[in-house]
């Protein structure tokens, strides 16, 4: 299936920031349940809802979070003949879904725009999304990646792109 693939010229997975949202649900029902028992009189039925949630969707976040992270990857290879970093056809390789397995192949010349994109968290502990636009109009958006850039970086070799002012982050391929 992989015949003609080189190894990854660059690879991202998940950040460990896949895990924040998982940690504010603890944080916050652990603070609910800590001030429905403080409360006077103890509010018994918020309690019992707080520490329902800490124990069962709190692990399960957690749990599909894991295994989120666990499958998650992007891979820029190079396809053909050429084997250095400006020779042969660039591919995007992107596997995700632990319920349902979704691998995509995407050609670099199928890409007409790309950039790493971040949240307020990830500005502060690395990792970032990727925004592609396709030449068909269709949209990409891959989330907690903790190499992103590299991906983007893999890409503009393929294509130098001339000096402009902007987000360094952001690539027009057409």
């Amino acid at each position: 299936m992989n015949a003609g693939l080189s190894q990854p010229l660059a690879t991202a997975r998940a950040h460990w920031t896949i895990y924040l949202p998982t940690m504010v649900v603890a944080i916050v029902w652990a603070l609910v349940y800590g001030w429905a028992r403080l409360h006077e009189p103890p509010l018994k039925g918020l309690g019992a809802l707080a520490l329902a949630v800490e124990v069962l969707a709190v692990p399960l976040l957690l749990l599909f979070a894991a295994i989120r992270a666990r499958v998650l990857s992007v891979e820029v290879r190079a396809r053909g003949e050429g084997e250095g970093p400006a020779g042969g056809l660039r591919e995007l390789l992107l596997r995700q879904g632990f319920i349902h397995r979704h691998e995509m192949r995407v050609g670099a010349n199928e890409i007409a725009f790309m950039r790493v994109r971040r949240s307020f968290p990830q500005r502060l502990f690395g990792g970032g999304a990727l925004d592609m636009k396709m030449v068909s109009g269709d949209r990409l958006w891959i989330a907690d990646l903790d190499t992103p850039d590299d991906i983007v970086n893999a890409i503009r070799v393929m294509r130098p792109q001339p000096e402009k002012r902007g987000d360094p982050g952001t690539i027009r391929l057409r």
